[in-house]
């Protein structure tokens, strides 16, 4: 196994551990059982177990934002009224999130913990600075998109957590009540054209 496919490995199985057992139970041991690797190759691919933590969230968010971007062009799309290219460009993020339970879970976990403050705040909204700049333009002036976008993520990532725990069904109800909620949110930060049509 090169080092490339032995950190891709770590990382794969540091999201599975994350998903399934907690940032707690994430230790090196539950990261290299099964996968053939032995716990001192951690430190050689890594700087520290914080790092793989590290960076297997930076895989996570880096997926999320390709995923987001891959759709963006909807929002220009002026043929079509903004809620329904609202609509689109969230259904496809919402329909990623439901189809990769285990990585959601990950992000979820780490978003919301100290690892997140202590270690990738700073780089993950530098990553999302692309989308906050694509969506800017469609927010009145004093809006604060970076505010706005961060609430519509954590919405969806509230919702996707509790379809996960079988709280809510997957279902079109739930895709409707969680649009609807996102939507409604940040109606009055879209500029008046955007209401309108």
């Amino acid at each position: 196994m090169s080092p490339q496919e032995m950190r891709q490995t770590l990382i794969a199985k540091t999201i599975s551990v994350i998903a399934n057992e907690g940032l707690d139970k994430t230790t090196t041991k539950a990261i290299t059982q099964g996968t053939g690797i032995n716990e001192a190759y951690i430190y050689r691919c890594f700087a520290h177990k914080e790092d793989l933590l590290t960076k297997a969230f930076e895989t996570l968010d880096e997926e999320l934002v390709r995923k987001a971007m891959q759709h963006i062009s909807v929002m220009y799309m002026s043929e079509l009224e903004y809620e329904l290219r609202c609509r689109v460009f969230f259904e496809a993020v919402w329909k990623f999130l439901l189809g990769n339970k285990d990585k959601c879970l990950a992000f979820v976990r780490y978003y919301y913990s100290p690892y997140f403050a202590k270690y990738s705040a700073f780089e993950h909204k530098k990553r999302y600075s692309p989308l906050v700049e694509k969506f800017s333009e469609a927010f009145i002036e004093e809006a604060n998109a970076w505010m706005l976008l961060n609430h519509i993520l954590n919405v969806m990532l509230d919702f996707a957590v509790k379809v996960f725990s079988e709280a809510v069904e997957n279902n079109d109800d739930t895709t409707e009540h969680v649009f609807r909620l996102v939507y409604y949110s940040i109606r009055p930060y879209l500029k008046r054209n955007n209401q309108e049509n």
